[in-house]
């Protein structure tokens, strides 16, 4: 292995080698405080630094985005327009097949470049692809609802004798046209984030090795506040009788669309006037294609995939819905609850979880997660306690573990993305977790078939203990996919010297391949089959 000294912050280009090359062994406290501990050059960027107010635009305006639209298919289809089932299950699925060429668009961010841009060209890409897409719908009429509880309050019973004036006939029909937008809308921000997560990893690169993570964590907080946004929409906007809600006031059904145009224009003149995008210095599509191939053979990265490939498998599994037995739940509320502690628990993590032990801290926080969970569920079941406040303040405790458990092992993500590589390697690591939705369902299905039960209308014995059978193997195996956590490093150092070791393995390579391909296969069966 060539003894490269470690780049520095002066240096015009980035090293000729990937960070497996850097010699970390014995680093004294001053050099990784210094710039020469970086991974690459440029020195950090403050956090009110200019390009990074523009990268947390276009983050928060990706992340609301991505969260704003999916609960549509509930309050708008279903419960405004009335849409038949098949229809609303459609959006689902083409959501998700939307961010099935994520890491495609993250390879073209990292290596294909057009006048001389690579990340801006895909950003705008994406973002005039958004535009366009979220315009049609906001500024379309979605028209009257299917029926308005509020005017007639008996037209959502059918044992009802409600006037036929009360129901839009015409409304369900109107659903169908939103399919195409909704996809286009989707791709254009997997497009996005394929670029942001790439932009990310570079700024990450340019952190001294004590502070590296930082930026990262700031990130996921400010992407935090887009979701937090996107779901205090709902909860506000979108609760009142005609969207399957209680509140007397409520959002038009096109204000979501309108806003994400908004938010989508703004960023779109950001990424073209004042994103300033990064050089691809590896020229040749040989050469940075034998770098990733490297790159997945390398122990540090594929011991990452198994972590991230197991973990999420065996958290995936989820038990039957158990909502509809919570007393005067919302749904709305249960939703921003869940995200209400994550948001400042990343802040908190950021300045003082550099220095833990993130082997230790995310298996602790998986169990203290899963076992808030499984006491707050197995209270239900047998009507402990039922209150929707127990409920909400459980939900918002396991908020706590989930902050945990998204950031530490995303600092070991930007470690072992190489230089070059970085849109690449956190796209596969992301696409790793964001694959398992439809094996999630297709879980849900399984434990459905095999332990009936409508939660909805029953609620006897057998009832509960079907749905306390589905539990307990769900909840078995999310505690056995916390073991996989041995696969985490315990701390950055670990990592780098891990990379520096340059363990390789074809027939690894070789398989974190073939994983992705398998749940890619698997996620546009399942697709194309729902669909």
């Amino acid at each position: 292995m060539p003894d490269n000294p470690p780049p520095t912050s002066l240096s015009k280009d980035p090293p000729t080698t990937d960070s497996s090359e850097v010699d970390f062994a014995g680093l004294s406290d001053d050099f990784t405080h210094d710039s020469a501990s970086a991974l690459a050059p440029g020195g950090a960027l403050a956090l009110n630094s200019r390009d990074t107010i523009v990268f947390y635009v276009q983050s928060i305006a990706a992340s609301f985005l991505q969260w704003v639209l999916p609960p549509l298919n509930t309050y708008l289809f279903s419960a405004y327009l009335h849409a038949p089932a098949h229809i609303v299950a459609q959006f689902t699925w083409l959501q998700w097949m939307a961010w099935v060429p994520r890491i495609l668009f993250a390879v073209c961010s990292d290596y294909v470049t057009l006048f001389g841009y690579r990340r801006k060209l895909w950003l705008v890409l994406g973002w005039v692809m958004t535009v366009a897409s979220v315009a049609a719908m906001a500024f379309s009429s979605v028209g009257a609802p299917y029926c308005d509880p509020q005017v007639y309050p008996t037209c959502w019973n059918p044992k009802a004798n409600t006037t036929r004036a009360a129901y839009n006939f015409d409304a369900p029909n109107r659903a169908a046209w939103y399919r195409t937008p909704t996809f286009f809308v989707h791709l254009g921000v997997a497009m996005v984030q394929a670029s942001l997560d790439g932009v990310m990893v570079e700024y990450c690169h340019r952190e001294p090795l004590a502070l590296r993570g930082r930026l990262q964590a700031f990130t996921y907080f400010i992407s935090g506040l887009g979701i937090l946004y996107a779901r205090f929409f709902g909860l506000f906007g979108l609760n009142a009788p005609r969207y399957g809600g209680t509140y007397d006031f409520s959002a038009g059904p096109a204000v979501a669309y309108m806003i994400g145009f908004g938010l989508s224009f703004v960023s779109l003149v950001l990424a073209i006037c004042c994103f300033r995008d990064t050089h691809n210095h590896i020229k040749s599509l040989a050469d940075w294609t034998t770098g990733l191939w490297r790159l997945l053979q390398n122990r540090a990265v594929y011991q990452l995939v198994v972590f991230r490939i197991c973990y999420s498998l065996f958290q995936s599994p989820l038990g039957t819905p158990i909502i509809s037995w919570v007393t005067d739940i919302s749904i709305g509320w249960s939703n921003v609850m869940g995200r209400i502690l994550y948001v400042p628990t990343l802040i908190q993590i950021m300045r003082r979880g550099l220095q833990w032990n993130w082997r230790k801290c995310v298996g602790i926080a998986s169990v203290f997660s899963i076992v808030l969970t499984a006491l707050a569920t197995f209270f239900v079941i047998y009507d402990v306690c039922r209150n929707q406040y127990f409920y909400l303040v459980i939900l918002a405790l396991s908020a706590i573990a989930l902050a945990f458990m998204t950031l530490m092992p995303g600092w070991v993500m930007v470690e072992v993305a190489g230089v070059g590589h970085e849109a690449t390697i956190a796209a596969l690591y992301g696409a790793m977790s964001n694959l398992m939705l439809p094996v999630a369902a297709r879980w849900r299905i399984i434990m459905n078939d095999a332990f009936p039960a409508n939660t909805a209308l029953l609620n006897d014995a057998h009832t509960r203990d079907q749905v306390m059978y589905s539990h307990v193997i769900s909840f078995s195996l999310q505690l056995v996919g916390v073991l996989f956590v041995v696969f985490l490093p315990t701390h950055r150092l670990p990592t780098l010297q891990l990379l520096a070791r340059n363990d390789r393995s074809p027939i690894a390579g070789v398989l974190v391949v073939l994983a992705y391909l398998v749940l890619i296969v698997f996620a546009l069966q399942q697709s194309l089959y729902n669909y």
